[in-house]
C-alpha cells in the first residue's frame, strides 16, 4: 500500500449525512473498541474515515478488518504527520454534511451520532456539543459538563466550555474553512474557540456521550518534560488576538482555566520548570490583572478557584499535595 492511498473496502460510494474522522497511530490495543462502538450507532446513515497516520504496531490489520466487513468504513494510510494532520486529511476525504472526530483510543455512546445530529437539523445548527465522561484506567468514571448555563448566550457557554474537539458534531464547510494547525500542542485549543467567529449556529446536548480514555502513556502525562507543553502559550496568544475585543470576559476566564490550572498543574509534574510557572503569573498579572473579579471563576466550583488562587499565590507545594490526593 502506498501513501495516500485509500484501502479497498465492499460496497459502493453512497454520501452520508454524517462523516466520521478517527486518526489512528499505535493504538492496537484500543482500536477495536472504538470502531465497535461506532458499528452499533442508532443513526445509520454515516461513513466512517480511518486515516492510519503512520502507525508502527499492527493497527492496520484491525483496520482492514473493519473495512473489510463494513461498507461505509473506508481506511487511508499516510505518512506520520500528527493528530491535526491526520484529522485534516481525513476531513477533506469526508462526504457528509456534517463532521465528528473520534480518537482511536476513545469510544462513543450507541447514541452518539443519532443525538447530536438530531439536535443539529432540529435548531438548524453548525455546531452541536455533548458532555464528555472521562474514563481512568483503573475503571472510574467522571462526567465533565459542557454546559454550565453561566450566562443565557449559547455562544459565551461555548467559549467557557472545555474545548475538546471530539464533543463536538462541526457543519463540514466550517473544518473545511480553517482546519486544525498542524504541529503543535493543545490544537483543540486552538482551534474550537475561534469557531464563534465563523458561526452563532452552536448548541449542547447535555448528556456524555463521548467517553475519553485518560492513558497514562500519553504526551500530557510522560514522565519527562516535552517541549510541546510550551505550546499552551502559542495558542493562548491564538485566542487573545481573536476573541479579546468581542468576548473580554471568556478570553480571560480561557486564561484562567488554561493557565493557572491546566498548565501549572502540568509543570508541577517536572523539574525545572519554575521559570514557565512565571511566565504564567507574569502573563496573567500583565494581560488580566483583575483576574480574580471573572464572573465566570466566580461561578465555577471552589476548587478551580482555590486551585487558581494557590497558582497565583505560587503555593507549589500544596498545589502539588491537592494534585496527588485528587489523582487528576
Amino acid at each position: 500500500m502506498y501513501n495516500g492511498i485509500r484501502i479497498k473496502c465492499k460496497g459502493s460510494e453512497t454520501v452520508s449525512k454524517v462523516s466520521v474522522i478517527v486518526p489512528v497511530y499505535n493504538t492496537e490495543n484500543y482500536l477495536s473498541k472504538c470502531l465497535d462502538s461506532l458499528i452499533n450507532q442508532t443513526f445509520k446513515n454515516f461513513e466512517v474515515i480511518i486515516v492510519n497516520d503512520g502507525s508502527k504496531d499492527n493497527s492496520q490489520e484491525t483496520i482492514d478488518k473493519y473495512t473489510k466487513m463494513h461498507s461505509n468504513f473506508k481506511g487511508y494510510i499516510k505518512e506520520n504527520g500528527g493528530l491535526s494532520d491526520a484529522r485534516n486529511y481525513g476531513i477533506k476525504k469526508a462526504t457528509g454534511d456534517y463532521i465528528a472526530l473520534v480518537d482511536s483510543d476513545d469510544y462513543v455512546d450507541k447514541s452518539f451520532l443519532e443525538k447530536m445530529y438530531g439536535k443539529a437539523i432540529s435548531d438548524n445548527l453548525d455546531i452541536v456539543v455533548c458532555d464528555a465522561v472521562n474514563v481512568y484506567e483503573d475503571g472510574k468514571e467522571e462526567i465533565i459538563k459542557s454546559n454550565h448555563h453561566y450566562t443565557n448566550s449559547d455562544i459565551k457557554n461555548y467559549l467557557v466550555a472545555p474545548p475538546t474537539g471530539c464533543i463536538r458534531l462541526y457543519k463540514r464547510n466550517l473544518l473545511l474553512k480553517k482546519g486544525f494547525k498542524k504541529g503543535i500542542l493543545y490544537e483543540d485549543l486552538e482551534l474550537i474557540p475561534s469557531l464563534v467567529l465563523q458561526t452563532k449556529k452552536i448548541g449542547f446536548v447535555e448528556e456524555g456521550l463521548y467517553y475519553y480514555l485518560q492513558r497514562s502513556g500519553s504526551i500530557m502525562k510522560q514522565k519527562t518534560f516535552n517541549e510541546k507543553l510550551l505550546d499552551i502559550f502559542k495558542v493562548l496568544d491564538v485566542n487573545y488576538k481573536n476573541l479579546y475585543k468581542m468576548y473580554p470576559l471568556e478570553t480571560e476566564y480561557i486564561y484562567i482555566t488554561n493557565l493557572f490550572r491546566t498548565a501549572t498543574l502540568r509543570f508541577l509534574d517536572y523539574k525545572n520548570t519554575k521559570k514557565y510557572l512565571k511566565q504564567i503569573n507574569s502573563i496573567m498579572k500583565e494581560r488580566f490583572p483583575n483576574w480574580q473579579n471573572n464572573i465566570y471563576l466566580k461561578k465555577s466550583s471552589k476548587k478551580l478557584q482555590i486551585i487558581c488562587k494557590l497558582a497565583y499565590k505560587k503555593h507549589y507545594t500544596l498545589l502539588k499535595f491537592i494534585k496527588k490526593i485528587t489523582n487528576k
